[in-house]
């Protein structure tokens, strides 16, 4: 099973390279982006485009990492109630 899933990696891995290369090499064209108070210097339409993309990917991330934070505190929370009454409930007497 771990030689199939190593294999499917390699695989996607080799596909998305193969994507990569012929991603930049159809969007070499020098792009100078102009933001509202100062401009970027000109590079390649695919370097821009990743840089979008792993900037909007790590942003997610971050995002994410504070809601799971929130869920993994309130789920703490939620465990040490549950244990509380079952302790009490054990601790009472069945007549």
């Amino acid at each position: 099973m771990k030689l199939l899933k190593a294999a499917v990696f390699f695989v996607f891995s080799l596909v998305a390279l193969v994507v990569g290369v012929l991603f930049s090499s159809r969007n070499s064209q020098a792009v100078s982006l102009d933001l509202i108070f100062f401009q970027l210097p000109p590079l390649s339409m695919a370097i821009w485009l990743l840089l979008s993309l792993a900037t909007g990917m790590l942003l997610c991330a971050f995002i994410y990492s504070f809601i799971t934070f929130k869920l993994k505190r309130h789920n703490g929370q939620l465990q040490r109630q549950l244990s509380k009454l079952n302790a009490t409930q054990s601790n009472q007497k069945i007549p």
